[in-house]
């Protein structure tokens, strides 16, 4: 079965015009959908994959992102099958750079800029988690960064190994390492037990870490030197935190070993983020979303 092409209709109307990226198992193009005559992103398996279960966990994932509705999740129009029966994802189609190409070219932010950004991202995640949908893949390259305006959206999206309360209840198998090691919560990486939404707070706080000092707080070279700096090192305060005593005590409880030590909910940290920011003089996050409407009413 050939590749697919630009110009290739799929569904019987959506034409394939640029492919946007490529993994091991799926693919993204832009497309035009012929009948509203609107560029969409299609989320699609590559057809020289030859992983069995490729065609199920498309359909998990275009699932678990149809029940998050929030400004800073990337939204899903539709699951369709092409002719030959193979499902496609339709999203819609964000312009903008990855979070983590914002790093790599213009390096760490302020921690108040940062928690600017990274609060919308909290809000989709507790979004999430409402729904009954555990990100567990939150990272960087996760998070869009997309024009509205004058204003930047961050848009979380891949909720490709997501855990949901329904694949739970049909699904006694054990978790297996997937995901980053890098931004997985102990409780991941020790696999044998189903992530609950404390993971993605753990995840999080390695992301605002980051932001704030342009590296991880799990770093090593390798991904067994990684595991085992999750499992076991206590992360280095940085530099950049040593004037926010605060907020450096928000992202270090957010990175607790135990899972009962972290905030037990995402409006939790959100909350302790928010209140910080507040009392840094900052009255709106990335998007202009008032603090205090958002996350203290």
């Amino acid at each position: 079965m050939r590749r697919y092409a630009p110009g290739d209709v799929l569904g019987g109307r959506y034409r394939l015009t640029e492919l946007l990226g490529e993994g091991s198992m799926g693919a993204v193009w832009k497309a035009r959908n012929l009948s509203l005559s609107l560029d969409v992103a299609l989320k699609l398996i590559r057809r020289d994959c030859a992983v069995p279960e490729a065609a199920s966990r498309l359909i998990r994932e275009a699932q678990a992102t149809a029940r998050v509705s929030h400004r800073a999740a990337v939204r899903i129009f539709d699951l369709c099958f092409t002719e030959e029966g193979e499902p496609f994802a339709v999203m819609e189609l964000l312009q903008g750079r990855s979070l983590a190409q914002a790093l790599a070219e213009s390096g760490a932010m302020s921690p108040i800029s940062a928690v600017q950004l990274l609060l919308p991202v909290i809000g989709a995640l507790g979004a999430a988690h409402g729904a009954g949908v555990v990100h567990r893949d939150v990272k960087p390259a996760n998070i869009v960064l997309v024009r509205e305006g004058r204003r930047t959206v961050p848009k979380l999206i891949d909720f490709g190994i997501a855990f949901t309360e329904v694949r739970a209840a049909g699904d006694e198998r054990r978790e297996t390492l997937v995901g980053s090691p890098a931004y997985m919560a102990p409780e991941q990486v020790r696999g044998g037990q189903e992530s609950d939404a404390r993971a993605d707070v753990w995840s999080a706080c390695v992301v605002l870490y980051e932001l704030v000092s342009s590296r991880r707080p799990f770093g090593g070279p390798s991904s067994i030197s990684i595991v085992h700096d999750v499992l076991r090192l206590a992360p280095p305060r940085p530099e950049a935190l040593e004037l926010h005593p605060r907020l450096w005590e928000i992202i270090e409880r957010g990175l607790a070993k135990d899972p009962d030590g972290r905030f037990t909910t995402m409006a939790a940290l959100g909350r302790a983020l928010a209140q910080w920011a507040i009392a840094a003089g900052v009255a709106h996050d990335v998007t202009g979303a008032s603090l205090v409407d958002y996350w203290l009413s």
